[in-house]
């Protein structure tokens, strides 16, 4: 699919409807306008560098100045499609949220009156619904169509809401190329908001998501509201001033999309992604087989990282490293005669330590030799994996001083010759 694709799938939602559609309000805050977020480092409004961090998009709420009707009356669907290049190739990720995610998470924002013909204002919590993961940033722009629906329902249309809403969440978080599962619920979105009497709460299509990390604002408030340019993002809500406690905005449904910027996945906290986690599983596994086992298993895993489309250069450079000097670690810790990279002769193993030799840091770390007085505990975090985030870490900042990868060419180049 591409953007046409998206503005075809947002012209077959317009035929249904008898009045032309009116310049609505979506506005982008960054920079000042964001305040007190969560994780300011990624929505501080800096631009995008291709190659060099990634961006992530998350869905941070949904407002319905009437949410009686939606919990009551209609089937409320939040629908995301985002396009975007990875490794040179165009992937589509739907996302949806179904009617019962979106029903559980309504909160009021004001009091119920009782007064059965006044609207209630509904606030949709949403801190952790993740459109897409953090994916390296290519030339190339991310296109998305955001919109929120009202459908008249019935339990067919009900079920069918929920599991496209499941399955899309699914696709959208493991990022899988498997296409034709896109194309499904890309054709269940196209069929159900084809419905008579289906109605858009908000929607809008960005042809150029990536301009600056921030919040982007989708509304069906007028485009020439009052309110524009005066409103705030902070503590991740929409409000009418820059302190947390600030008054939310409810006078206009909207939804409400971070876009945020990451410099790295490498990072100390444990919040990475274990990527390679099952790869790394099979050396754990190759220790306790024939020694060549683990060393077969650790080269199979180098070229998983050096090949990753998921990875930006440089965090490339600082994960290969990383997993070569825990590889020599567990290498000792778990008693088998191999040596870095599976080499058990000195001319292979000179090989690869001459490979690191121009490499200060890594070379000290595999000479070290600290893996023979590790506790039960640190013995456990070396099997899991989590440790190699923390030395690919710790060894970011000498590395990030090469020309960006050369320090993965030369490691990879020498364990392979191995």
């Amino acid at each position: 699919m591409s953007l046409t694709t998206l503005l075809g799938f947002k012209q077959s939602i317009d035929k249904i409807r008898s009045a032309p559609s009116q310049p609505r309000l979506v506005e982008w805050f960054e920079n000042d306008r964001v305040t007190h977020d969560d994780l300011p480092g990624r929505v501080d409004g800096r631009a995008f560098e291709p190659g060099g961090c990634y961006f992530a998009l998350r869905l941070a709420g949904l407002h319905l100045t009437d949410s009686r009707r939606y919990a009551q009356k209609v089937l409320p669907l939040c629908v995301c499609l985002a396009e975007f290049n990875r490794a040179g190739k165009r992937e589509t990720v739907p996302f949806s949220l179904g009617p019962d995610t979106i029903r559980q998470k309504l909160q009021l924002t004001q009091p119920d009156t009782g007064d059965e013909d006044r609207p209630q204002s509904g606030w949709v919590e949403l801190r952790d619904i993740e459109i897409i993961p953090p994916t390296p940033v290519s030339q190339a722009n991310v296109e998305a169509f955001i919109g929120v629906y009202a459908v008249p329902g019935d339990d067919i249309a009900k079920t069918l809401l929920n599991v496209m809403g499941t399955i899309s969440q699914a696709f959208g978080g493991a990022l899988s190329p498997a296409l034709a599962v896109a194309e499904k619920v890309y054709d269940g979105f196209t069929s159900l908001l084809g419905v008579k009497e289906v109605t858009p709460a908000v929607e809008a299509l960005h042809g150029n998501l990536l301009r600056n990390s921030g919040y982007l604002l989708v509304s069906n408030a007028p485009e020439d509201t009052p309110l524009k340019g005066k409103l705030f993002v902070s503590k991740g809500r929409l409000r009418h001033g820059a302190d947390p406690v600030s008054r939310l905005v409810t006078e206009f449904d909207y939804c409400l999309v971070s876009v945020q910027r990451l410099d790295s996945l490498v990072e100390t906290t444990g919040t990475a992604p274990d990527l390679f986690g099952s790869l790394w599983q099979e050396v754990i596994e190759g220790f306790g087989g024939d020694p060549s086992a683990a060393a077969n298993a650790f080269k199979k895993l180098q070229r998983a990282v050096y090949g990753s489309a998921q990875l930006i250069p440089r965090d490339r450079d600082a994960l290969i490293a990383g997993y070569l000097v825990e590889y020599q670690k567990a290498a000792q810790v778990f008693g088998v005669e191999v040596a870095t990279a599976g080499a058990s002769r000195g001319g292979e193993l000179d090989s690869v330590m001459s490979a690191v030799a121009e490499f200060p840091t890594i070379y000290e770390a595999l000479v070290g030799g600290d893996g023979q007085d590790l506790n039960e505990k640190q013995k456990d975090e070396l099997r899991s994996g989590s440790t190699v985030w923390k030395r690919a870490s710790e060894l970011f900042p000498s590395l990030a001083e090469q020309p960006t990868g050369h320090v993965s060419d030369r490691i990879v180049q020498a364990v392979l010759a191995s």
